[in-house]
């Protein structure tokens, strides 16, 4: 997961703020302890949000504590003590980040092949805890992944069907080891946020794979001419669409007076997330993306 699902902190409330940075460095600190030192190098604001998630599911009740860390030696900071929604993100981030760099050394050439291959080295040691923890969640993971390059080396002009198998490997992740309802709700949720990030990278990486000639499905769909402003409205209106039901799925889940942890995972689906999107669609300097967040919130 690549860094796109973050809160909107303008219209954070402070204790959904600390309950947020909290679950970030519960999860460096679980990385550390799970997979080893080095794994604490892909911590991702995205895999917070699979903690946050599994934490509303499961009812799980954390416990806080303050600690320093390498990052902050000189002052202690707010986190999430270790709990089985840490423990359980912290593999399964492990295991799709080493995946995900065992396919650019397949795929990739160049510079980016080699950074893959450093990369490789640093994650091993925890890939191995992480696959001896989940198994099975590995083997899906690297059977999704390989059908998804598949698709990708074959230039699929289609945006929905890799985005589906990226929408399946993070149904799984998000529903792993559950049973029943809860199963169901974190499927639809996972698969949701999984066909968006796909979708949201390739509009990130479209200029940078044209002029390396590398597999985008825009670039697909599209050829070489501009996406004009008809088809980012399209894309962008697609985006909300699919956030809506992950909406939809969240209000399945009872908080039970949880306000801080409801308000914080909705933060992210009907604001951070979209404020992201339409900067990655329009550009940075677009005007509109404050004013438009703002309005989100009326």
């Amino acid at each position: 997961m690549l860094g796109y699902v973050r809160p909107y902190e303008p219209q954070l409330r402070i204790i959904e703020q600390q309950y947020y940075r909290a679950a970030y460095c519960g999860l460096c600190h679980a990385l550390g302890r799970s997979c080893g030192q080095l794994s604490r190098l892909g911590l991702s604001y995205d895999f917070t949000l699979l903690v946050l998630f599994r934490l509303a599911l499961t009812d799980e009740k954390p416990e806080f504590e303050k600690k320093r860390c390498i990052a902050h030696p000189c002052k202690k900071r707010l986190t999430v003590k270790g709990c089985r929604a840490l423990e359980f993100s912290a593999f399964a981030g492990t295991i799709l980040a080493y995946r995900k760099i065992l396919d650019d050394i397949a795929d990739e050439r160049g510079t980016k092949r080699q950074k893959a291959k450093i990369a490789r080295s640093v994650f091993r040691g925890g890939y191995k805890k992480a696959k001896k923890s989940l198994p099975e969640l590995d083997r899906f993971v690297e059977e999704k992944l390989s059908e998804l390059s598949e698709l990708e080396k074959a230039k699929t002009p289609s945006a929905d069907l890799p985005a589906g198998i990226f929408g399946d490997i993070l149904a799984e992740i998000f529903s792993h080891g559950l049973d029943g309802t809860e199963e169901k709700i974190a499927e639809t949720f996972g698969r949701c946020i999984g066909r968006w990030i796909y979708i949201i990278d390739a509009i990130d990486d479209y200029e940078k794979d044209k002029e390396k000639g590398r597999y985008n499905p825009f670039l697909c769909l599209y050829g070489e001419r501009e996406i004009d402003a008809e088809i980012k409205k399209d894309i962008e209106a697609a985006l909300t669409t699919t956030l809506g039901d992950a909406v939809n799925a969240l209000d399945l889940i009872s908080f039970d007076g949880r306000n801080d942890l409801e308000g914080l995972l909705k933060n992210i689906l009907l604001l951070g997330m979209p404020a992201k999107a339409h900067e990655i669609i329009y550009g940075k300097d677009c005007t509109s993306c404050e004013t438009e967040s703002k309005g989100n919130d009326k």
